[in-house]
């Protein structure tokens, strides 16, 4: 992903939520699954943002133009290790 049009913005952690809609906007069944794990897991408009600058990465290793739904699933599911008390064992 090239930010040259976007001063400052060196990698997908800093993108904007405006830069986000633009770059990451997923498909319709990731933007369904997205809104369910949103509300379903009670997160912020920030997690929100997080998952798609995940998403958004995970479909670059993927060599992915697009962000799919599976690129969001695997977002949200390394979201959710993140809050879980999985490392507090």
């Amino acid at each position: 992903m090239c930010f040259k049009n976007h001063p400052g913005v060196h990698c997908n952690a800093q993108m904007t939520t405006a830069i986000l809609h633009k770059y990451a906007e997923p498909d319709a069944e990731g933007m369904s699954q997205l809104r369910q794990a949103i509300t379903s897991m009670n997160m912020s408009a920030r997690a929100y943002d997080r998952i798609l600058k995940v998403a958004r990465t995970i479909a670059d290793l993927d060599a992915s133009v697009t962000v799919r739904s599976p690129h969001i699933m695997e977002a949200i599911a390394y979201r959710n290790l993140d809050r879980s008390n999985y490392f507090n064992l």
